[in-house]
């Protein structure tokens, strides 16, 4: 007797899907109607780029030319298992459910800036880069990606490293 139940992947989980046929594993979310068309836009463009033979599928072909580009060379297993963890075949509709739901879980800019406006002491716009720095290091951000994230919007004021933290959110959140 064949099961009528079909296997989801999980993606927050290292593991594989446990699954003989891969086609049959599904993701379904509405999580899509919670972004915005802008963004809907930006899922697409990248769909467009990572199919590089433009056939409607995004295959392991398609997703090691892209990692190359980028100058990345995963090995052959590094690519199965990447492959392993998406919906197959992997088409726009699948690609759209997966992405939103990931861009759900981020931040509004509202949120981002009231979080950085708790580091503003005068509602200047601008915050402590020191104070931001020393409470992410605490959290276990590395120091390399706070300086590299924070360069092009810090600014010198009165002796002080002052992030432009509304910029910031701007330049992160399209």
């Amino acid at each position: 007797m064949v099961s009528a139940t079909k296997p989801r992947i999980n993606y927050d989980s290292d593991e594989r899907p446990q699954t003989a046929n891969r086609s049959a594993t599904r993701v379904v979310s509405g999580a899509f109607t919670q972004i915005s068309q802008s963004q809907i836009n930006q899922i697409k463009e990248s769909f467009t780029m990572l199919d590089n033979d433009r056939d409607g599928n995004v295959s392991a072909a398609d997703l090691e030319q892209m990692l190359t580009s980028l100058g990345q060379y995963p090995s052959s297993e590094t690519i199965s298992d990447m492959m392993a963890r998406m919906p197959s075949p992997l088409q726009f509709a699948q690609y759209l459910t997966a992405m939103s739901a990931i861009l759900c879980q981020f931040s509004s800019k509202d949120e981002l800036v009231t979080a950085f406006s708790a580091f503003d002491d005068d509602d200047s716009g601008h915050a402590d880069v020191q104070e931001l720095r020393d409470a992410l290091i605490e959290a276990g951000v590395n120091t390399a990606d706070i300086d590299r994230c924070f360069k092009p919007y810090v600014k010198f004021s009165l002796g002080k490293e002052r992030l432009l933290y509304r910029d910031l959110v701007e330049g992160l959140i399209v």
